[in-house]
């Protein structure tokens, strides 16, 4: 989610403003939070409640068998992430890809300042031709 935010940080002013979507960067946001809070309130916080369950009942060495990782319940958990991880693709990269195109297509050109160049190259001269 950090790299996340630093590209749109990034890309906001790779992009011209009148090309800019604020509707694409809220889509984006919005679905990949509410991805990764499905993926955890549906999956993995469940999930996990279930291990330390079995850890306590039946030991460590249980509740890290590959028998009980791909019994039936945990395979049922793990299908449910499927509705988040759709939400995270669909809504959150899908308009992040969208916005780095743009970004390529229609980059703003660099800012050249000549004038503080040549004022650069101006004063180094001046300085050598001052000193025999």
């Amino acid at each position: 989610m950090l790299a996340v935010g630093l590209a749109l940080f990034c890309l906001r002013y790779m992009i011209p403003a009148e090309r800019w979507s604020d509707r694409a960067a809220k889509i984006s946001f919005w679905s990949l939070n509410l991805g990764l809070a499905w993926m955890l309130f549906a999956t993995l916080f469940p999930l996990g409640l279930l291990q330390l369950y079995e850890s306590i009942s039946h030991g460590y060495f249980e509740a890290r068998s590959l028998a009980y990782l791909q019994g039936g319940r945990n395979a049922l958990l793990e299908w449910l992430r499927l509705p988040g991880d759709a939400v995270f693709i669909v809504g959150g990269v899908l308009p992040l890809i969208y916005l780095c195109w743009l970004s390529l297509r229609h980059m703003v050109p660099p800012i050249s300042d000549e004038k503080a160049e040549a004022a650069l190259f101006t004063d180094i001269s001046e300085v050598a031709e001052r000193q025999p």
